[in-house]
């Protein structure tokens, strides 16, 4: 009989119940001595005792819809089967309580903790604080044992200040504060608890919770305040969690999310969010492009793309700038490219510097609308490519083919002016064609008046001189001339 002549058996049998913990109750009552073989004949009234109190614990009405499997305890669905088994439940304990066979128990320890438990079934106060460690566990018993049918929240405050009373904490927890200001429906307790006690995150979700069903709430937490800047306290919390996600790397891509809820401020910090973001990393860069595509936020995507298109460009790498300022639509950036692109083009046949731009004029394709000048150094760069199967011993098919590429070119009004002299010394091997001459009359004419302009354009002060031969605008007339009568004979 070592258990049940134990004091603390009982305490913590009378803890457990008074807080709904069935299942732990009626394991311990079934640990007690009269239930072992060799003492059950004559313990039988102690034994059937210790049972009865058992099997009324295990038939504890509870209003809900199911209860978990091994959970002690009959649920009812409805309220007035509820209230109807509650109290028969209640007239079967106080039955029992006022039953003649405690008497005839001889086991003191036994009858007294059996009857103890009855009483805080029965809803007994002073066995109810006896049997409580904290105040909210006294609180919680009210509801189990005296105030099993209340329904919302009302007096609710009133009942915790009287448990706190009767049980008074020994230290400060952050959650007592919290709890007294959502029974009380203080709006203002339960931010300020929040606030001080969880953080950012707790406040800016509460505000969500205090607002539901609360019309008090709702405009407290929504009016729009001068003292603010002219949002509400909801919009302040969620930016001041904003704040903090922003501010490290791991978190900023969720701050988008209650940016955007807040209208007021939340969309231009963040715009000075993913503007923050670096664009050296291309994770990173297609990560930031992605929120502005989610958040319809087209322009800022724009602009990030220029940023990340003019910082490889000037770190050396052109094609991941020229693909950036293509996607960010930048025709001014485009166009200052093609003017550097035309220091590097336009020279001799020979020069194989143009090879290292030949890829970067392909990204940047051939229409002029984009970019200006663009189209010339694309037409340039399939001059070249004809030139140098020329060069290189093929068919007069390729002759041909770069004679129509030159006349493109010099009709073009997108061809620079400073480029006409360099594209007719690369030719001479086209005019100077030994089979047949091949360009007409009208074409030869033409680059002829190109010529007349060219050496007219030398009298302005911004002409610049092309970086050729001394001998070449001679060897140039002279293969024009000599293409025109040859041209001249043949029609």
């Amino acid at each position: 009989q070592v258990i049940e002549d134990d004091p603390r058996y009982w305490e913590v049998m009378s803890s457990a119940l008074s807080v709904g913990w069935l299942d732990i109750v009626v394991k311990m009552l079934r640990l007690h001595g009269s239930y072992q073989l060799d003492q059950l004949s004559y313990r039988e009234l102690e034994n059937g005792l210790v049972e009865a109190v058992a099997v009324l614990i295990s038939k504890m009405p509870r209003l809900r819809h199911e209860s978990a499997v091994g959970n002690l305890g009959d649920c009812f669905k409805s309220k007035p089967d509820f209230i109807k088994a509650w109290e028969k439940w209640r007239s079967q304990i106080t039955k029992l309580d006022c039953s003649p066979f405690w008497i005839q128990c001889d086991n003191q320890q036994t009858r007294e903790g059996l009857r103890n438990l009855l009483q805080v079934m029965l809803g007994n106060t002073e066995s109810l604080c006896t049997a409580s460690c904290y105040w909210i566990e006294l609180y919680i018993s009210h509801f189990l044992y005296i105030r099993p049918f209340t329904t919302g929240i009302e007096s609710m405050y009133n009942l915790a200040q009287k448990c706190i009373q009767l049980k008074p904490p020994t230290g400060t927890h952050r959650l007592t504060g919290l709890m007294i200001g959502i029974l009380a429906e203080n709006t203002e307790v339960v931010l300020a608890e929040i606030s001080r006690e969880f953080g950012p995150w707790m406040v800016a979700h509460a505000v969500e919770l205090l607002t539901a069903g609360s019309e008090q709430a709702e405009i407290l937490l929504h009016d729009e305040r001068y003292n603010l800047g002219g949002i509400s306290m909801m919009e302040l919390h969620r930016l001041a969690y904003a704040q903090v996600l922003s501010s490290h790397a791991l978190t900023w891509q969720i701050a988008p999310i209650y940016l955007t809820s807040c209208m007021k401020q939340g969309m231009g910090l963040l715009e000075n969010l993913l503007y923050r973001q670096s664009v050296q990393h291309n994770n990173l860069l297609l990560k930031n492009i992605e929120i502005c595509r989610l958040y319809g936020l087209d322009y800022i995507s724009s602009n990030i793309m220029k940023v990340a298109g003019v910082y490889h460009w000037k770190h050396g790498r052109k094609g991941a700038g020229v693909y950036w300022l293509q996607q960010s639509q930048d025709t001014n950036c485009l166009n200052r490219i093609a003017q550097q692109l035309f220091d590097s083009v336009g020279k001799s046949i020979s020069d194989e510097s143009f090879k290292q731009w030949e890829g970067i004029i392909e990204l940047l394709g051939s229409e002029s609308k984009p970019a200006g000048g663009l189209e010339f150094l694309h037409k340039y760069r399939d001059f070249k490519k004809s030139l140098q199967m020329v060069y290189s011993g093929k068919s007069a098919d390729a002759a041909r083919q770069a004679v129509g590429s030159l006349i493109l070119l010099m009709k073009n009004p997108s061809t620079p002016q400073r480029f006409w002299l360099t594209l007719l010394y690369d030719s001479l091997k086209l005019l100077n064609w030994k089979d047949s001459p091949l360009l007409s009359v009208s074409e030869t004419h033409l680059l002829l008046n190109k010529l007349q302009e060219l050496s007219l354009a030398r009298q302005r002060p911004q002409f610049t001189e092309p970086s050729l031969p001394p001998q070449a605008l001679s060897s140039i007339r002279l293969a024009l001339a000599t293409n025109l009568g040859r041209a001249i004979l043949d029609e």
